[in-house]
Formats: C-alpha cells, structure tokens, sequence
C-alpha cells in the first residue's frame, strides 16, 4: 500500500509527491469502499473450477504473449487463455490471482484489471517494482525476458494511448499514469525503460524537481539529466554540463545514451566540451567497431568539431 513508504525517512520532498498520490486516489475513496464491502462476503480464495482450470492452463505455457505472434502474426493460444480468463473471473478473483506465484498468471491477472479500469492495478505495479520478478515474454516474433512491473506499466501505457485521439495530452494528464510515475520517481532502482517514459510522458510540476535534480545530479540517470537539459537548462545547464561530464566516467555507455550525450554536450559550442567528445571515441571503437564510431565521427563533423 501507499502508505507503507511513509514508515521509511524520507525527505519533504518525497512526503509531498506521496501525498499527491493519495490525492489523486481521494476521488476513488467512495467506489473502492463499496467495492471492498461487496469483497469482504465473496470466498478469500478461489473456488471457480474454471477460472482455476484457465489458471493451470496460463501456469503451463508460462509466457506473457501479444494477441498475435510470430513470423505470419498467427493468434496467440496463451492470449486466448487470458481473453477467456477475462470472461469468466470477477475483479475479485483477478486480485487474488496477482498474487500467484506463477508471474505470468498474475500479469495477466493484472492486464485484466487495467481491461477492466479497476485501479487496484496500481498496488500490484507497486508491489512489484519495489521486489520485481522476470516474466517470459513474445511479441510478436521477439521472445525475451521482461520485468512484471514493465509489463504491467506498458500495458496501462498502451492503453492510454490508444484510447485517446490526443496521445501527448493523454499521457500528461491521466491521473493513474502519474501515480504510476510518481512511484517510479520514488524509486531508486526501476528499469531503465521505465525511466525512460517517465521523463518523456509530461513536464512535472514545480514539486517534483528536487526528486527530479537527485535521480539527475546524485544518480547520474541519463533520463533524468536529458529531461532537465529540455526542461529546465537556462537554470540548470552548470549541473547538467558537470553530470553529463561525470557519466562519461563510465566503463560501458549504450550507443543510444551517447546519441543523448552529443547532442547535449554539443549544444553548448564549448570547445572544451567538444574535444571531451573527441577523445571519446577511442572508447566507442573499442566497445562497438568502425560502424558506431563512424556514426559519432559524422556528427562531429556536422557539429564543425575537428577531428
């Protein structure tokens, strides 16, 4: 629950972004009241022979799939299990299946709660961030390994979304959506993607920037920093400059966090910066080949930087 961060020192900061949350939950209060008096008489464990036999079934594949997979897009089976699933299990029953210990069971679980707009969703995204577990995962012709807590995030994301005929009003403005992201901010160890829509979804308020400035200056989080340096850079472009400085520091850097780290550091036409870059690239050949520094060389070059 929520609450249970408030038992933990946290800053003013952190005490205000928590209340917010709660807020945002107040206009919730009354249906969830009902909802939960009508829960409290149903059984607090599953007695739905089918909705037990579909559980078993989901157990059994153990993969997180699309509608549609691979090659041809042919109809997933184990997605017909959980549109079957949906058909037949109340919210309560989905509740209780969160938390199976089979985590693509309670993924679906939790998908089918967000079908539902039940934001019950929230506690179970919440639990797993904060104690997260791999689920496999298709989509389409990709098979992989994804966090339950993505899955469940993208899945509200999605839905968002493809719901509205605005997407980036959508994203800035759903409540549930920045409940999610709130406690994402509030954590120090999301995944990186997660981190990555968040600082993408809408420009936060005045009372999210110093938990923003600590992801950025204390965590050196390359998200965080490139949201400020869109955001915020006329008062912050020192910090911004010394963080992007210090995260070149690393011994790995993903191409993709040094297509953010040149366009930044290149914005500023500092010589000193654009040589920083320069001496880069030694470092990009080694950890990628020709094709990659070929790639940084090129925007240099467009930049007016010698090489």
């Amino acid at each position: 629950m929520f609450y249970i961060l408030l038992l933990a020192p946290i800053s003013m900061t952190r005490i205000f972004i928590i209340f917010i949350i709660l807020t945002l939950s107040s206009c919730q209060a009354q249906v969830e009241k009902q909802k939960e008096e009508k829960d409290s008489k149903e059984e607090l464990t599953l007695t739905n022979e089918s909705v037990l036999n579909l559980r078993d079934t989901i157990a059994q594949f153990n993969e997180v799939q699309d509608s549609h997979i691979g090659y041809a897009g042919s109809p997933s089976e184990q997605y017909g299990n959980y549109e079957k699933l949906l058909g037949i299990a109340s919210d309560n029953d989905l509740c209780l299946l969160t938390k199976d210990t089979n985590y693509s069971v309670a993924t679906y679980a939790t998908f089918g709660l967000i079908e539902r707009n039940n934001p019950a969703f929230i506690e179970v995204f919440e639990r797993f961030l904060a104690d997260d577990r791999r689920v496999k995962t298709m989509k389409g012709c990709m098979v992989g390994s994804d966090f339950v807590s993505s899955e469940i995030y993208h899945e509200y994301w999605n839905k968002v979304r493809l719901e509205s005929d605005n997407e980036k009003i959508a994203l800035q403005n759903d409540k549930n959506l920045l409940k999610l992201d709130s406690l994402i901010l509030l954590s120090d160890s999301a995944e990186w993607l997660l981190y990555d829509r968040v600082f993408n979804n809408r420009v936060f308020g005045d009372e999210y920037s110093s938990l923003i400035q600590t992801h950025a200056f204390e965590r050196k989080n390359i998200y965080a920093i490139e949201y400020l340096f869109k955001n915020n850079l006329d008062e912050k472009q020192e910090e911004i400059i010394a963080s992007v400085k210090e995260y070149l520091n690393k011994e790995e850097i993903w191409p993709i966090y040094y297509d953010k780290i040149f366009e930044m550091l290149l914005s500023f036409k500092q010589n000193e910066l654009n040589q920083l870059l320069v001496s880069e690239l030694k470092d990009i050949k080694k950890q990628y080949g020709d094709s990659k520094l070929n790639k940084y060389k090129k925007i240099l070059r467009e930049n007016g930087v010698k090489i």
